[in-house]
């Protein structure tokens, strides 16, 4: 029976990986033995013959090429790791010749770049932004731009929090990447499965925001672990003025960090206005690695389709 670690990390849970991917589609990496001596790693799962742990998503793209990447609504893949040390092992276990497209739980130290490098890999910088304490919401708030202050005071004279589930946030969704002329990248089955997942496992909330007619402007879904309290994933409904939804819709999950003592992650964005409205709620931001391999022909169809920026 494969052993699946239980880690701190929601997107390393077995419950969520069944949500977000089909095992048939997985690449699991596992490193067994035991670590090197003195290195300090933890022996809950060494005892057992595991000291790491890396599932990847095989990805189809562009129907031609199959990518090892994190599944939809998956900030990182990971891995999970008893010892540090053991990191490059698992870079040598990466197929040679896979494409690759890879969020990492962490930044590369050098020594692990200059490896990853070695290995054909291009080691990029992603970035989310975290509000490390969010005890204090007075503090919290306080520490917000003024801007962002006056945009959630307006907010709260115009919109109220309602019980809604997940048929508004579905159709929010499709209503948002509609409005840009793009397809909502979350398949429809897996925000059910993965919801249904949340819900068992107590690890989040949906909040949705309505105006005075019962309309519901704005709509988000917050999950949790030990450590951070996620913005994974939300909707808005357009209208021709300016109600500060965002802004409420994202005070409302760092209300749910600050009653379970949690960091609350904004998650990463390559889009500037987004890192710019994150950054204005205080929030530091974190840097993390993203190592990517691929092929010329592939470099090409990406550039051709332009598809991908919604994906990573």
């Amino acid at each position: 029976m494969e052993i699946w670690p239980e880690t701190d990390c929601i997107f390393t849970q077995e419950w969520w990986w069944d949500a977000v991917c089909a095992s048939q589609e997985r690449l699991t990496l596992r490193l067994e033995g035991e670590s090197p001596s003195g290195s300090g790693g933890s022996r809950m799962y060494e005892d057992r013959g595991l000291r790491g742990f890396w599932p990847l998503a095989k990805v189809k793209r562009m129907r031609f090429f199959e990518v090892l990447s994190q599944p939809p609504l998956t900030q990182h893949s990971g891995p999970w790791l008893s010892c540090r040390e053991d990191f490059p092992a698992f870079l040598e276990m990466l197929p040679p010749k896979a494409l690759l497209k890879l969020n990492l739980g962490f930044a590369l130290n050098d020594t692990e770049r200059r490896l990853a490098e070695k290995s054909g890999m291009q080691v990029l910088e992603g970035a989310t932004y975290v509000l490390e304490d969010t005890q204090d919401l007075e503090k919290v708030f306080a520490g917000l731009k003024s801007s962002q202050q006056r945009q959630i005071k307006k907010a709260r004279k115009h919109l109220y929090r309602v019980e809604a589930g997940l048929e508004v946030l579905l159709d929010l969704q499709k209503e948002t990447f509609t409005r840009r002329g793009l397809a909502c990248p979350y398949p429809e089955p897996i925000m059910r499965k993965l919801y249904a997942g949340i819900c068992r496992h107590g690890a989040g909330e949906l909040v949705a925001l309505a105006d005075e007619a019962g309309e519901v402007m704005a709509c988000g879904l917050f999950v949790y672990d030990k450590h951070r309290c996620y913005s994974l994933t939300h909707g808005f409904h357009k209208t021709g003025q300016n109600l500060g939804a965002g802004s409420l819709l994202q005070w409302e999950g760092i209300g749910i960090a600050s009653k379970r003592a949690l960091v609350f992650d904004f998650e990463g964005s390559n889009i500037e206005s987004i890192a710019r409205f994150n950054s204005s709620f205080g929030a530091r931001k974190e840097t993390y690695s993203r190592i990517e391999r691929s092929s010329s022909c592939f470099r090409a169809a990406e550039k051709a389709g332009n598809i991908f920026k919604h994906y990573f």
